[in-house]
């Protein structure tokens, strides 16, 4: 069983995650991008390589120092730059590698118009007497709906060195948000998990 009872082991491990977060850091942003550029300093790689390592950690925490306070920190930290890192990759230009602002839209195209067929179960959800969530059933047979779709196509430039790309191709459903919700039911069922407070 591995174990880091040592000072020597946890640098050893510590510049382990250093060199593989920087190696992925560095080659990803590259896989990803097609446009090749001058600048030395991609913000990306960084939010990466930062993001690599606060999870790095977090998952040594969890496994070998059992630290609660540090459990805390880098899992908000990691959760904060995830945002950062998806952020930085919608916003940023391909060739200058700016992300504030950066980003102009000058044109939305529909390239195609179609349907799919989504299916679903009907359900019932049944709430404790408080309001909360006791369970959920389904109700009747499977159903099937048609949903409207687009292909579409965004146009960008950058605010700064003026570089235009394009999104590709993406796909969006129109009637995503409109799909069935369960039916609600309120019950007298107590909520086990309500503390509940007596007085004498």
């Amino acid at each position: 069983m591995i174990s880091l009872d040592s000072i020597f082991e946890n640098i050893i491990a510590e510049l382990i995650i250093i060199v593989i977060s920087l190696f992925v850091s560095v080659f990803l942003p590259k896989l990803i991008s097609k446009v090749k550029s001058e600048q030395k300093i991609d913000p990306l790689s960084v939010a990466i390589f930062l993001e690599l390592i606060s999870i790095s950690n977090l998952i040594l925490n969890l496994s070998f120092w059992n630290n609660a306070q540090v459990t805390v920190f880098l899992t908000l930290s990691s959760i904060g730059l995830g945002y950062l890192v998806y952020y930085i990759y919608i916003k940023q230009c391909p060739s200058c590698k700016k992300f504030i602002r950066a980003q102009k839209v000058l044109e939305k195209k529909i390239i195609e118009k179609f349907t799919k067929p989504y299916k679903y179960q009907p359900t019932k959800q049944l709430l404790y007497s408080n309001g909360e969530v006791w369970k959920e059933k389904p109700v009747g047979k499977e159903k099937t709906r048609i949903e409207n779709w687009v292909t579409k196509q965004i146009f960008y430039e950058c605010n700064y060195c003026h570089y235009k790309w394009d999104s590709g191709h993406i796909d969006e459903n129109l009637d995503e948000k409109t799909r069935p919700r369960p039916t609600i039911e309120k019950t007298n069922k107590k909520d086990p998990n309500e503390s509940s407070y007596s007085f004498s």
